[in-house]
């Protein structure tokens, strides 16, 4: 009796050994497309391809290097005083691009309200939130 098991158990790990090796050797072509599933929706909305120079994360971390610098005993204090100042331009800079972004919900890739149309319907949007 237990040798009859352990037959069918080798019989069992044969088996799997030999279905594991035919997945391995069963590849897909490399040309075929993802299954329609797997694709975007072409209404996902798309994060924006950040083309600034200059940001105010940039900026600020100039302002920290100058106003570190500035405490070098080789340059004078209005380095540091300067690097205080961009700083400050950076934070302002921050708030106010905070302020400009609309925070817009989506369903299914598409917005759920249409942005106002008009300069006063803006105004009257801004002053609700």
């Amino acid at each position: 009796m237990k040798e009859r098991y352990e037959q069918e158990i080798e019989q069992l790990l044969s088996e799997l050994d030999s279905e594991t090796d035919e997945r391995v050797n069963r590849t897909a072509p490399a040309d075929s497309q993802r299954p329609l599933d797997d694709q975007p929706s072409p209404f996902t909305p798309r994060p924006k391809a950040s083309t600034q120079l200059i940001s105010p994360n940039k900026l600020a971390l100039v302002g920290g290097v100058l106003a570190v610098a500035g405490l070098l005993p080789l340059l004078p204090v209005y380095t540091s005083l300067a690097g205080l100042g961009i700083m400050a331009i950076a934070a302002v800079w921050m708030f106010i691009r905070r302020m400009g972004s609309q925070s817009q919900s989506y369903w299914r890739g598409r917005p759920v309200e249409k942005p106002p149309q008009g300069a006063w319907e803006r105004f009257r949007s801004w002053l609700s939130r």
